[in-house]
């Protein structure tokens, strides 16, 4: 996303603009299994924080930036991956994602967690102990990649 924001950020604070940056819920949480997808999500997230903020700092409200995390979606790119409580935490359809995709855009927000249950990692994530928080994203099924099939050698 920075390459590509590089090249359109000077025009989009003058002509105005909607930047999204598609991270996970691994942005929020780290998982299992994930550790460099983890890594490029957390990322994605702190780049568009950063970028917000030079914004704020340049008085410039033409430029909008939301980053969406959606839990795991069935895209073919974690082949077998469930959740532990799919009643809670469920699979996405790629269709959900982009409609909230869509939506977000139009009500202009920085942030969109999903599903919406998922909001309390924010909370949780900031406010709870790293050992305590760890136990409980073990209770919550954070070891979803044991399922996961690969689907190309590394």
């Amino acid at each position: 996303p920075s390459h590509l924001t590089r090249l359109v950020y000077r025009d989009m604070k003058v002509l105005g603009g909607h930047i999204i940056n598609v991270s996970s819920l691994a942005g929020i949480a780290g998982a299992s299994r994930l550790t460099s997808y983890c890594a490029s999500k957390f990322a994605i997230r702190g780049f568009g924080q950063a970028l917000q903020m030079e914004l704020d700092l340049e008085k410039n409200s033409r430029v909008k930036i939301t980053c969406v995390c959606p839990s795991i979606t069935k895209t073919g790119l974690f082949n077998g991956a469930s959740t532990k409580w799919p009643r809670i935490i469920p699979l996405l359809e790629p269709e959900f994602v982009a409609e909230q995709i869509v939506i977000a855009t139009r009500e202009e927000r920085e942030e969109v967690v999903l599903p919406k249950v998922c909001n309390m990692l924010f909370l949780v994530d900031e406010w709870m102990p790293r050992r305590v928080w760890r136990r409980c994203k073990e209770l919550a099924g954070v070891h979803t990649m044991n399922t996961y099939k690969r689907i190309r050698p590394e």
